[in-house]
């Protein structure tokens, strides 16, 4: 029927759009889009005290039948929140019962978990809640029922589709009463449909004509979408017809920004793991990650690796919050620059080289001359690309003051294409020489690219005791201060005050120590854990850390001496036909890009943190004008998100912050494989066959043994104990202050190149990296034993 039953009820066919609730307007699009759904009206914009009369007689006169009565309220099956069960629904009802029926469904608009619900979306504000309608829908009889998720809801792979489904009504599904079938099916037509099954396969099974039923009804619904769907479905016992029932779209996936790449392409964690462990919140990731990806395009682009003309591939990509780099796209250095070769990307990525495989078709010999001159030509000019990225660093400010948060956020965006982009790509140009030289100093010293074990031993002791290292500088910083301060009378405050106190007491002290404090933070006091997530706090602006480690340097004499630094380069033993000369020159020139490296890191880390000091004032301002509750929920949406917000136009999106923000700290501990082919999924850790010895990466030379002290926070370091053996996912600069205490280090992620392996290698710290699943396998008070030269530990004493 497709006429309008009276100036409240409208039938399914007829609903415009955007009208009758989420619900209702799901049912209208899936009919629209040629699919079979059962005969429906809508009872627009009730409430309590507006129910139409004749409600019965409309539906005697539209079908008569046995009916099934849900809610669609303005707040349900939307991208931002699903409000999935909060509202009554009520099934087999009589014709003669519908009127009591659709009261009982309004009145649940007034239950306490449908308050609470509302007023957790609205940001803990008073919620008029949405406006009900309420559909009556011909109730069928179902030999099967079920659910299809056009993504898997759990992983986010829009490879699959998962289909579960029970024998009848599908409500005993929904509700989690029933054991299912589950079906894991190919969402990309693939002629192996069912990829895996299990569940009650026996009484729910399903034929392959009816799933490929499902996945065609399903992709139609999610392409007009334009999002993953969870759709409801039903077969008719009597026709054997497949009915749908209701379509709305995945909350989680829509809250997701991962990125969709194809099955053949690499990714992987490492490098970018290092600069970005851990999760990273989605403001983070829509502007240092963007810049990440831009900034490697632009200088791809600046040596013809990228075509004029073509669009910029993505370099970094987002999967579960986490970063990762697409090596496939870096592979077009090798395709298009004279001397790139692929198996230089992997040594400078991944650490290590892989089996040969085809990485796409070369441009010709003379385009890729061209490139290879402006290439090179660019890797010797990096004291030039350092010096315009210190004068950017040092020039660049986002005034904020007396600025609204609309006003904030569009200085930020501007100045996030104009600037960090900017710095980004000229870090990556800065940088780039560092890597050049170290893989070709690794395949001289292997004499090709089979990478030995003794390659990698030699690599960590040529770059060790590398002098004017930028991140070195903060130990270093530490230690004189600790001699200046210890036997003076300010030792006793400084010991018994709080971090802050002590903080602000050596900033405005005009002392030797006060001046020296002063001096440290002015260089160092933007850096921190994690330093280019936006939502670190700056070790100037909480400095418990550097405060910690000061009191600790003071009291015991610190145990991490210096490597020694030779003057001229003294050479190991080489492996046999291995050129001197050319390892010496070599090693001096990957030295060198050592510090240029490590200069334009911290150079970009304080680009980054004038961003962070804009994105703190816009979070104060998003409070103050009441369209955010609380100023942590601004880290967990995206500038577009922000700009929607700002704009008047951001409904719902305070739920979608506290969502990505509860599973924020899962996602901080999920584990990827260092290379995955298409989409990475989590891995659990794998212990040693053997149970005791445990191989990584040589990073820094020296054997150490020790307590194990776990770290994956900031308490966690503070916790650390002299001696100790501290194990961490990553290397990083804002671990710095903790190497005065401890004897050793393993890690889980990290090379020979990796910043914080650097300061290992400064202090003759032991460091062992690459350690997969070393926070998991190695637990607090195990004692072991570690040998930075060989990349082993072994576990002496304790269980797992």
């Amino acid at each position: 029927m497709s006429q309008i039953l009276s100036p409240e009820i409208i039938s399914i066919e007829q609903l415009p759009p955007g009208i009758g609730g989420g619900k209702a307007s799901s049912l209208t699009a899936l009919t629209r889009l040629g699919l079979s759904v059962p005969p429906a009206m809508v009872i627009l914009n009730s409430d309590e005290s507006h129910i139409p009369e004749n409600i019965e007689p409309a539906w005697k006169d539209f079908d008569g039948g046995i009916a099934a009565v849900r809610s669609s309220g303005s707040d349900e099956d939307g991208d931002a929140a699903s409000a999935a069960g909060q509202y009554e629904t009520l099934l087999n009802v009589n014709p003669e019962n519908l009127h009591d029926a659709v009261v009982q469904c309004i009145e649940s608009a007034a239950e306490d978990r449908v308050k609470t619900y509302e007023k957790e979306l609205s940001g803990g504000s008073d919620s008029s809640g949405g406006h009900m309608s309420v559909i009556i829908q011909k109730m069928i009889t179902p030999s099967r029922a079920g659910v299809i998720f056009t993504a898997d809801p759990i992983s986010g792979n829009r490879d699959v589709m998962i289909v579960e489904a029970v024998a009848g009504l599908g409500e005993e599904l929904v509700s989690g009463h029933a054991v299912a079938a589950r079906y894991e099916i190919s969402a990309t037509g693939s002629p192996e449909l069912i990829i895996k099954s299990s569940g009650d396969l026996v009484s729910a099974s399903m034929n392959i004509e009816l799933l490929e039923d499902l996945r065609t009804g399903a992709v139609l619904a999610a392409a007009e979408w334009g999002m993953p769907l969870d759709l409801e479905w039903a077969v008719d016992s009597e026709t054997g017809e497949l009915q749908w029932l209701q379509a709305r779209p995945i909350t989680a996936l829509a809250d997701s920004l991962d990125s969709i790449v194809e099955p053949e392409e690499l990714i992987t964690r490492c490098n970018i793991g290092e600069m970005m462990p851990g999760a990273v919140t989605p403001l983070s990731l829509s502007t240092v990650g963007q810049s990440l990806s831009t900034g490697l395009a632009l200088y791809y682009r600046s040596f013809g690796a990228i075509r004029r003309n073509e669009p910029d591939p993505s370099f970094i990509e987002n999967f579960e919050g986490q970063l990762f780099m697409n090596l496939s796209s870096m592979y077009l250095m090798s395709q298009r620059v004279l001397g790139a070769t692929p198996e230089g990307t992997e040594l400078s990525i991944l650490g290590s080289v892989l089996p040969p495989h085809d990485i796409g078709p070369k441009s010709s010999q003379a385009v890729r001359l061209i490139n290879g001159f402006r290439y090179f030509g660019g890797l010797f000019a990096w004291k030039g690309k350092v010096k315009k990225l210190e004068r950017l660093a040092k020039e660049y400010s986002i005034e904020t003051d007396g600025l609204s948060a609309a006003d904030i956020l569009s200085r930020i965006r501007a100045d996030h294409s104009r600037v960090m982009n900017r710095a980004v790509t000229l870090h990556y140009a800065a940088s780039a020489f560092s890597g050049a030289m170290n893989v070709a100093l690794t395949m001289t010293l292997s004499g090709g690219t089979v990478i030995s074990d003794e390659s990698k031993r030699l690599i960590t002791e040529l770059l060790s005791g590398v002098d004017g290292v930028e991140s070195a500088a903060v130990l270093e910083g530490l230690e004189e201060l600790a001699s200046i301060i210890k036997g003076t009378s300010m030792e006793t405050s400084i010991m018994k005050g709080s971090s802050h106190e002590v903080h602000q007491a050596l900033l405005s002290d005009n002392s030797t120590a006060g001046r020296y404090y002063t001096a440290f933070i002015k260089r160092h006091g933007h850096r921190c854990i994690r330093e280019a997530e936006l939502r670190e706090p700056e070790w100037e602006l909480e400095p418990g850390h550097l405060i910690e480690s000061l009191r600790a340097l003071i009291q015991t004499p610190s145990r991490v001496k210096k490597a020694v630094k030779p003057g001229p380069l003294e050479m190991p033993t080489l492996p046999e036909g291995v050129n001197s000369g050319a390892i010496k020159w070599l090693s001096g020139q990957a030295r060198t890009g050592v510090r240029a490296r490590e200069k334009s890191k911290s150079l970009l880390i304080l680009v980054i943190h004038k961003f962070k000091v804009a994105a703190r004032a816009l979070s104060v301002r998003l409070v103050s004008e009441g369209l955010l509750p609380e100023t942590d929920l601004t880290y967990f949406l995206t500038m577009d998100e922000l700009e929607l917000l700002t704009s008047g136009r951001g409904d719902g999106l305070i739920g979608r912050a506290r969502r990505r923000r509860r599973l924020y700290p899962q996602r901080m501990e999920l584990r990827f494989p260092d290379l995955s082919h298409g989409r990475p999924v989590p891995e659990e850790p794998a212990l040693p066959e053997d149970g005791t010895n445990m191989s990584g990466i040589p990073v820094s030379r020296g054997v150490a043994e020790g307590i194990v002290r776990v770290v994956k926070t900031r308490e966690d370091a503070e916790a650390l104990q002299n001696g100790e053996i501290m194990v961490a996912q990553f290397t990083d600069i804002g671990w710095t202050p903790f190497y005065g205490r401890v004897a050793g280090m393993v890690t889980e992620i990290g090379g020979a190149l990796s910043h914080g392996s650097v300061v290992a290698r400064e202090y003759g710290m032991p460091l062992v990296g690459g350690l997969s699943g070393a926070c998991t396998v190695l637990n607090n008070g195990m004692r072991v034993r570690i040998d930075g030269g060989n990349g082993m530990v072994t576990v002496l004493e304790g269980e797992r």
